[in-house]
């Protein structure tokens, strides 16, 4: 259970003078921002995914807008050569109650969280171009820091992009990518980020992508990125590959809805499941519907696994949707919603079956910020409520409750490990999860956010153990 669930508690606490250092460069971008003139117009938001901006549009330099206008287009002399510059500074705050539930040990952990990200942009003419980011995360004060909540200094992305001339009848612009990239997919329910806890994830390798009028479609293969804590060491995993396609339809015969088609491989030869490790040869077929129409919303999906684990066949499944109404009432928006999530679970260690979902590549905070359950073996209701006063402020309430898909199976954290000890133990209720959060997004660059979640555990884990859990955050980002 200890080497499952938490590493030895370190006992080394970094240096305060370097975080004091970044948190006056994070202050003084602030206060330089605040000092330049005030935008004369609106400007449009930063991307989640940085390298999908584009700040052609600023050739015309009456359409300037914001006081970082002048590093995001630097013409290089020749016609359509631009250099973009831009970043990210954030500090996160987060406190446990009772780290990984309390076990072993009932210890509370505090620390700090401080990331920043800086990224140069490249543009040759229209055909190629090249995008750098680097990335310095650290955890100040936390038991055992290690990625992804720490990585002192390294490449976080370094892409070349070509775009391949085709025909005037096939995809729109097709685009070579090869290099280190972060990739986000749909929901994010399988391809994710990761922005929480720290350091977000990337994979090394090609991505060849390409619209239609109605159509975009993505095809990769990579591994993902083995992070280590120092400087300049990261590299690709190689006891994993992950390779797929992604279609996303703007238009389907399903009224006023969007559809994506998926086909995602995944090999890793350290595979971990509750009836012991292997390698594992995972294939995942899957469809989402998403969209609106009046104050309805929904987002559905949908998949099917096949593959190998060690000797055993690979047949899994998992399910999800978030349907809302909105309301709106003196000008507020009131979002009221039903999450439900499902992933299958083994039903018999001696079948010669693997029924476990694998969740690949998720948002470690799946359910909420917490972050210490997964969607593997699961079956999980979350009512909840989203609260607009404004465009800019956003606060949501909702409660999990959790259940394992078969008792014969262990209970997964959000990275996917099963906790010792929970396979086969009776009592198929794992626990609630009560969740407060707060965002404001002061403006254009500034965005604050907080919350507090509860988690109370069932019989499952407290006759490990286990402890009810409090877990609160604060988090303050600097974007230009």
């Amino acid at each position: 259970m200890k080497k499952i669930l938490r590493g030895p508690r370190a006992a080394r606490r970094l240096p305060a003078r370097p975080a004091f250092g970044l948190a006056l460069a994070a202050a003084s971008c602030s206060v330089l921002a605040q000092s330049l003139p005030a935008p004369a117009v609106a400007t449009t938001a930063y991307k989640f995914l940085r390298y999908d901006e584009d700040y052609r549009y600023l050739q015309d330099p009456a359409r300037g807008a914001d006081p970082w206008d002048p590093v995001k287009y630097i013409p290089l002399g020749t016609h359509g050569v631009f250099l973009s510059l831009g970043g990210e500074i954030r500090e996160r705050f987060e406190d446990y109650s009772a780290a990984n539930f309390g076990v072993p040990g009932r210890t509370a952990d505090s620390y700090l969280l401080h990331r920043i990200l800086l990224h140069a942009d490249l543009h040759a003419g229209d055909r190629l171009r090249g995008f750098i980011q680097l990335g310095n995360h650290l955890a100040l004060g936390k038991d055992a820091a290690a990625p992804p909540y720490e990585d002192r200094l390294d490449l976080q992305q370094g892409f070349v992009d070509w775009h391949v001339p085709l025909s005037a009848n096939a995809l729109s612009d097709p685009n070579l990518r090869v290099g280190r990239q972060e990739m986000a997919f749909g929901s994010q329910r399988l391809v994710s980020v990761r922005d929480a806890p720290n350091v977000r994830r990337a994979f090394d390798g090609v991505r060849l992508g390409g619209t239609t009028s109605h159509v975009r479609i993505d095809a990769f293969a990579t591994r993902p990125v083995l992070l280590k804590a120092g400087n300049f060491d990261d590299q690709p995993n190689h006891s994993q590959g992950f390779w797929g396609a992604y279609a996303t339809f703007a238009q389907t015969f399903i009224p006023a809805s969007g559809a994506d088609l998926y086909y995602l491989g995944f090999e890793n030869s350290r595979a971990l499941y509750s009836i012991g490790s292997g390698v594992e040869r995972r294939h995942s077929i899957g469809s989402r519907v998403f969209g609106g129409r009046g104050k309805w919303d929904w987002d559905w999906e949908a998949l099917a696994q096949f593959g190998s684990f060690g000797q055993q066949a690979v047949r899994a499944w998992g399910a999800s949707t978030d349907t809302g109404y909105t309301f709106d009432i003196s000008g507020w928006k009131l979002r009221t919603s039903i999450k439900a999530t499902a992933g299958s679970g083994d039903h018999d260690a001696r079948d010669g079956k693997l029924g476990t979902y694998g969740g690949l590549f998720p948002k470690l905070a799946y359910f909420n910020q917490a972050g210490l359950l997964g969607a593997s073996n699961v079956l999980d209701l979350q009512p909840s409520i989203t609260l607009k006063p404004t465009a800019q402020l956003r606060l949501t309430i909702s409660w999990d409750l959790i259940w394992r898909e078969t008792t014969r199976d262990a209970v997964y954290t959000a990275a996917a490990v099963p906790i010792a000890g929970t396979a086969g133990r009776p009592g198929r209720y794992t626990g609630s999860q009560l969740a407060f959060d707060v965002f404001w997004q002061v403006d254009r660059h500034i965005a604050i956010n907080a919350g507090l979640v509860r988690v109370d555990v069932a019989r499952v884990l407290s006759a490990l153990g286990a402890h009810n859990t409090i877990f609160t955050y604060v988090s303050a980002a600097y974007t230009f």
